[in-house]
């Protein structure tokens, strides 16, 4: 096929998409010397001066679409060239050349867990859990999975979800700059075909009082980190260690809007507490199958909303600082046959945040976080997070009028 145009996307800091057209003529130009570009696009809803930066095209992330298109991810660099350190890709990108043995040897896949509404905010369908997959609904998920598949994401299983119009994408293994890259694509492969089909699909955590909520569960893969017996190795007990050490700090990253704690705590299958274990729903961390039957180290404590390439570079970088000071790993919390209870006395774990202005605050004075992140880069996400924070406190609920209004 023909490509005229070429869409260069990037992602801002709040994990949304962005795209400039460009001309197929001008586009070897901009993979040497990048396409003028407002940087400040980065900063989202907290953007405030304009920037001048450039959008450089990574051809090895060139898809082709429909209609003389094709989609590719972009870094930005400033007007010399240079790795512009507030874009998430790049932030990504140099986490991931921090650690280079141990990034080199991993890989990571995916449940990525989404509803599909009506245009009248209703549930596409009422189908149960691993229901036939019939109508409407299931018709978009499986047309998007067969897209991403031919497009080079690869698709391990769909099925529908506990929840009215809830279904659930697995992505196979990948690297983790293309693994982070095939969350947004999936994503916004996911927002075109709804809108095609006259829906929408929601990526909130919990977007319905009274239904499941969404996740999204990252396997973490590495024969570094577990043995051919599918147990931890040394290196993956202190990986492990160091990921629940900066549980809380995790939670900017991985449960990134007020929206995402009405999904954590929730039930038995919504991680409390940074504990491990291996059939326990409510861990943070199970280590077991995951798509595909592959076997790693499931993250449970993130949800579709979350900036993918952040949250990547976060989940390598606390695995790393943990192997680098050999933390130890605590005794697997497993669940017994009447469901984990955090709130057991004999029960030794740290609880998750409860909100997300105690998440940002766990974040700010984490210093493996801290420190992952260029000063700039953290500065507009405390920034557009808190903003956050401060509208919802300041919004009156359905829920306050109805309960008290005759006080």
């Amino acid at each position: 096929m023909t490509i005229d145009w070429y869409l260069c996307s990037f992602v801002d800091v709040f994990g949304q998409t962005g795209s400039l057209a460009l001309p197929a003529a001008a586009f070897d130009d901009a993979v040497v010397n990048g396409v003028p570009f407002d940087g400040s696009a980065l900063e989202g809803r907290a953007r405030v001066l304009e920037s001048d930066m450039r959008l450089r095209p990574d051809p090895a992330s060139v898809v082709e679409l429909v209609g003389g298109y094709a989609q590719v991810w972009c870094t930005v660099v400033d007007p010399s060239g240079a790795a512009w350190p507030v874009d998430p890709r790049t932030a990504l990108m140099q986490v991931l050349d921090r650690v280079t043995d141990l990034a080199e040897a991993m890989q990571f896949g995916a449940e990525l867990e989404f509803y599909l509404m009506r245009a009248d905010g209703e549930p596409v369908d009422r189908a149960r859990y691993y229901s036939d997959l019939d109508g409407p609904g299931a018709e978009v998920v499986l047309d998007v999975a067969s897209t991403l598949a031919s497009r080079g994401v690869p698709i391990t299983a769909v099925h529908s979800e506990s929840g009215p119009g809830q279904y659930e994408l697995d992505l196979g293994l990948l690297a983790p700059l293309a693994f982070a890259d095939a969350v947004v694509r999936t994503k916004d492969a996911l927002r075109r075909a709804a809108r095609r089909n006259g829906l929408a699909v929601t990526f909130m955590a919990r977007p319905m009082p009274g239904e499941p909520g969404s996740g999204l569960h990252v396997l973490q893969s590495s024969s570094l980190l577990l043995g051919a017996d599918g147990k931890l190795t040394a290196a993956g007990r202190a990986f492990v260690a160091g990921q629940l050490a900066h549980a809380s700090g995790l939670c900017a990253l991985a449960a990134s809007t007020v929206n995402s704690y009405r999904r954590l705590h929730a039930g038995p299958e919504a991680p409390g507490a940074a504990v491990w274990g291996h059939v326990n729903r409510a861990a943070l961390i199970r280590i077991g199958a995951g798509p595909g039957a592959v076997v790693g180290i499931e993250f449970r404590g993130a949800d579709p909303a979350a900036n993918a390439h952040l949250l990547v570079a976060g989940l390598v970088a606390t695995g790393a600082a943990g192997v680098q000071d050999d933390l130890d790993l605590a005794p697997a919390n497993e669940e017994s046959t009447a469901g984990f209870d955090p709130s057991v006395e004999s029960q030794r774990f740290a609880p998750l945040p409860r909100t997300l202005d105690d998440a940002l605050d766990a974040f700010a004075l984490d210093d493996v976080l801290a420190d992952t992140f260029d000063a700039r880069l953290v500065q507009v996400l405390l920034d557009g997070r808190r903003a956050e924070t401060e509208a919802f406190r300041a919004h009156v609920t359905t829920w306050e009028r109805d309960w008290y209004r005759d006080v």
